[in-house]
């Protein structure tokens, strides 16, 4: 039996090591720095409930960004059914621009289908390894890899049609 070697990490160690990253990560995947910050306290309230066997996983901030980015998804359904009963208001702010120094890669990361984004916002923003990745988003090393394969094409396509 493997142990881990923050099994006995307390909740409000791993919050403080683990809530700023995950709120940043949630809100590329998301698009929505506000959504993110409460989506993460949620899936962190829901981590403390459960804390014995969260703790116990390989990636516990995995299991965080999946629930977070998992509530995030069920909001913006929400938003996407309200807006459509509402007329178009004025043109939309690229998500996540706040957190990124370039404007137009902040514009091509929101164009990518979430499972591309999570990997790449997990593999090279938080700079999780891809067995981490692969252990917190609940996949294999393979899918990540094929994941941030075709990620990384669409990126530098969008990207190279700037100049």
């Amino acid at each position: 039996m493997e142990v881990r070697v923050d099994a006995g990490r307390s909740f409000e160690d791993f919050y403080r090591a683990e809530w700023a990253g995950l709120r940043r990560a949630v809100g590329f995947t998301a698009g929505d720095p506000d959504v993110a910050r409460e989506c993460v306290d949620e899936a962190m309230t829901r981590a403390y409930e459960r804390w014995d066997q969260v703790a116990a996983m390989d990636r516990p901030a995995g299991w965080v960004y999946r629930v977070a980015v998992n509530l995030a998804r069920n909001r913006a359904r929400h938003r996407r059914v309200e807006r459509a009963r509402q007329p178009a208001a004025g043109p939309a702010t690229v998500p996540g621009a706040d957190d990124v120094a370039d404007p137009a890669l902040a514009a091509a990361l929101a164009r990518l289908p979430v499972d591309q984004r999570s990997v790449v916002v997990l593999r090279y923003y938080l700079d999780w390894s891809v067995e981490d990745v692969a252990a917190g988003l609940g996949i294999a090393p393979g899918t990540v890899k094929s994941r941030l394969h075709r990620a990384l094409r669409r990126l530098e396509s969008s990207l190279g049609e700037r100049g």
